[in-house]
């Protein structure tokens, strides 16, 4: 049975999370990045980052093939520092949508941008992030943030073209 075209976007997008170092150009290196992690994060995890989708729809199109919508879901923690947690956050995000727009051959934040996840999507949006923060002993502050994920399929195939 052919692997179902979320589950191949997810690969793309871990392996892609998983370049984000300062060796890289990047303003942090994660210490975890997990998918679809239930429990939180604890502050010698940080920064650290979960991913997942939300949501998967489905349109027939003119030429009768079956035009798919996924949504994808990020959150970037790190620690607060001496930068105000805007700041920080502005970091994070930065760093997730440019990580998420390089080939894994590629992920220098210099390196060409590649938008279609090798191939795998038709489109790949990125919608927002909203601003997360925490307190206590050791406050925290993260970015959510949203992506819409687009790809062609037959009609009720689970897998993209040529996959």
């Amino acid at each position: 049975m052919a692997t179902p075209a979320v589950n191949t976007i997810l690969t793309e997008i871990g392996a892609r999370l998983s370049l984000i170092t300062t060796a890289n150009g990047y303003n942090y290196t994660f210490k975890k990045i997990e998918e679809a992690r239930l429990e939180p994060f604890v502050g010698y995890d940080l920064p650290a980052m979960n991913y997942w989708l939300t949501n998967v729809s489905n349109e027939r199109n003119t030429y009768n093939d079956d035009d798919r919508s996924v949504e994808l879901a990020i959150e970037a923690f790190s620690a607060t520092r001496d930068e105000a947690f805007t700041r920080v956050v502005s970091k994070l995000a930065a760093d997730v949508v440019t990580a998420l727009t390089r080939k894994t051959s590629a992920p220098k934040v210099s390196d060409t941008p590649n938008y279609d996840l090798n191939e795998t999507v038709s489109d790949f949006i990125f919608d927002g992030y909203d601003y997360e923060i925490g307190e206590g002993q050791k406050p925290w502050c993260g970015a959510m943030l949203r992506f819409t994920i687009k790809y062609q399929t037959d009609p009720f195939e689970m897998a993209t073209y040529g996959a």
